[in-house]
Formats: C-alpha cells, structure tokens, sequence
C-alpha cells in the first residue's frame, strides 16, 4: 500500500511538473515579444521632439548610393523613395532604399509616378506588389499627379475618374488612405473632384513665401506636406534633391506612422 501511494505521488508530481514546463512554453513566446518590442527604434521619434521642424527628402534610383548618416546630419526625418511607374517600372533601388532608411530610423514612405495612357488598376497592382505592405515606421502611399505623367492626351473627367481608382484600389489593399502630390497648376486643371479633397495633400510649389499656394480642391483644407524646392544639396546624396517640410508638430506626424 505504502508503495502504492509512494507510486502515485510520484507519478503526480511528474504530472505536475510537466504541466508546469508546458506552461513555461507557452509562455516564451510572450516573453520574446516584449524584448522585440523594446528593441524597436526610438531615437528618430525623440529627435523629431526636439527639432523645431520636421524635414524630408523624396529620391529615386538617380540619387545613386546614399550615405544615410550624413543625410540624417543634415537634418533628415523622413524619406520618400520612388517604387514605381505605369503599369510595369519598379525602382531598382527602392528595396534597397527602404531597407536602409529602416536601418538608420528614418521614417519612410513609397510614391507611385502615375502615367496616362494605362490601366489605373495595373497601376496600382504595379505598386501594391513592390510595396508588398505597410511595415512600423512606414508613412501613408503617395499618389505622383504632374505633368511629365500625361503620356497620352486625356480628357478632365477620364483622368480624375482613373486617379481616383488607383487611389481605392491602394488604400484597400494596404490599409491606410493615400496622399496626393501635385501642384497648383496641374491641380487646379485636372484634380477638380470634391473627392480629391478627402485626401491629404503634398504640394510642390517653389516659392519664397511663406506658405504654398493652395489648389482650388483644397482651399478649405490645408497641405501635409510641402515640397519647397528641387534643388537642394544634401551632404551624402549624389545631384539636386527634392526637399520637403511637414506642417504640424511631432504628434501629429506620428500619427500618420505605421504602428
């Protein structure tokens, strides 16, 4: 009988400690999850803090090989690259652009040079494959609106119609509502829709006023983003740079920021 309880209690602390293991499994990952949630990066957030505005720079492949640690010297926090165009062109240096812009905390974002002439839909396909999805630290997609982009003639109506279809398209397949560059000109005469104004704008507009001017469609709204010049000289960057300036303060930016 003795043995036969010796027995049992043997067998049920083995029980117990198996349980207890399997808990502790259970609950690794967890654990794991929370030290990778500390190690994101925090350093741009706090910069951007302290900075009395926050600046930024849209490329493509002609800016060649960046040094990413002068850029951020020069006072950089946020990237814009080129991802695609049409229905068929991918920036050959976007993967590598987006990877390192992670590397070196820098926000980012992805813009897609829209062109006439071809299919809205193959357009947007073109960019949602190459961007594959929004990752932390990703700003919302960007829409190109200029004129180098009407490759065929189109009427008013047609091209709004289209550019708003690749704008559905992309925010339903990445989850976040699109912005629009353009500028005052080229709004004015081909993004009249009241829809347009649904959409955070970022102007292009290289004056030396103290504000851009705002295109008809969003008079009653205001620009996220305002691109004041293309020829900027950056330390680290091969040629002219577009050079940009947020309107808002920190919070406001990083509420626009993939979490």
């Amino acid at each position: 009988m003795k043995k036969a309880a010796f027995f049992l209690l043997t067998l049920c602390l083995m029980i117990s400690c198996k349980k207890e293991q399997e808990n502790i499994e259970v609950q690794q990952p967890d654990v794991e999850k929370k030290e990778v949630i500390k190690d994101l990066c925090t350093s741009e957030e706090e910069r951007i803090r302290t900075e009395p505005s926050i600046l930024g720079m849209d490329i493509s492949h002609f800016q060649g090989e960046i040094q990413w640690n002068k850029i951020k010297a020069d006072g950089v926090n946020f990237v814009y690259m080129k991802a695609t165009q049409g229905t068929t062109f991918k920036d050959p240096r976007f993967e590598k652009n987006h990877a390192a812009t992670k590397k070196n905390c820098l926000y980012r974002g992805a813009y897609h040079f829209y062109e006439t002439g071809k299919d809205p839909k193959k357009q947007a396909q073109n960019f949602t494959e190459t961007v594959k999805e929004l990752i932390p630290g990703d700003l919302p997609p960007v829409l190109d609106l200029e004129e180098l982009g009407m490759q065929t003639s189109v009427t008013k109506e047609m091209y709004e119609t289209n550019t708003l279809r690749w704008l559905k398209i992309v925010e339903e397949k990445l989850g976040v509502r699109p912005i629009i560059y353009s500028n005052p000109t080229f709004a004015n005469a081909y993004l009249k829709h009241p829809e347009f104004a649904n959409y955070k704008l970022w102007i292009a507009d290289y004056t030396k006023g103290a504000s851009p001017t705002m295109p008809y469609t969003w008079k009653d709204k205001s620009w996220t983003f305002w691109q004041r010049t293309d020829s900027k000289k950056l330390e680290g960057a091969e040629g002219k740079i577009d050079y940009d300036l947020f309107q808002g303060d920190a919070d406001s930016f990083l509420k626009m920021i993939k979490k």
